[in-house]
């Protein structure tokens, strides 16, 4: 009979150490702070790598291209572009440089601007500092938006202008006639990543709340 009560003692014990190991696991999924978080670290540093050398590929690609056809003496904006392939859907490639923001609106503001990016990164390590270890796809996200951010901000303090260099351009005739603003990869970040963020926040607030333990 002492023999049971231990076996049940032992099970108790097993069933204790389940729920400790259990409320463990449950803290390092919910655990903030900037480790643990691969997701939005591991990403980043390859897309500003990549953003910045399409960036210089591209524009050298085109600086030659200027040379070539006698264009050279020409301002970078007022080259003729490069055109990849025409059609219902037009892609060519410029060299245009964008002191504003999207859809080419704050021309005029680019120093607001370029403080405006700065508080957004200092805000996006905020973010993600309350980011759960268990939300990856929010990690990931966040960082695609800091690869388009520190992307266009290096173009920001670099180039004499203080503009960003867009060098995708698309136009087209269907179904009606549109021109997209030129754009870049660290624009494609910051758009994927902004409205990812956008949905994943969406998606958790219409998740039913759980109710209070009383």
């Amino acid at each position: 009979m002492a023999r049971d009560v231990g076996a049940g003692g032992e099970l108790a014990s097993d069933e204790g150490a389940g729920g400790a190991n259990a409320g463990v696991t449950v803290a390092t999924s919910d655990a903030k702070g900037f480790t643990g978080k691969l997701w939005f670290w591991l990403p980043w540093p390859l897309l500003v790598v990549a953003d910045l050398w399409s960036k210089s590929a591209i524009f050298a690609l085109l600086e030659r291209d200027a040379v070539a056809r006698g264009f050279a003496h020409l301002p970078e904006s007022h080259r003729p572009p490069l055109v990849v392939f025409d059609g219902a859907l037009h892609f060519e490639l410029v060299s245009w440089g964008n002191t504003g923001t999207i859809w080419g609106l704050g021309q005029n503001a680019t120093i607001p601007l370029i403080v405006l990016r700065c508080c957004a990164v200092v805000g996006l390590f905020w973010f993600l500092r309350n980011t759960k270890r268990a939300a990856r796809l929010q990690q990931f996200v966040l960082g695609l938006i800091l690869a388009g951010a520190l992307g266009n901000l290096y173009d920001n303090f670099v180039r004499d202008d203080r503009s960003v260099r867009d060098f995708l351009h698309f136009t087209g005739t269907w179904p009606f006639q549109w021109d997209f603003p030129a754009f870049n990869v660290a624009d494609s970040c910051i758009t994927v990543g902004a409205i990812g963020l956008f949905l994943l926040l969406w998606r958790d607030d219409r998740k039913p709340k759980a109710a209070p333990v009383s």
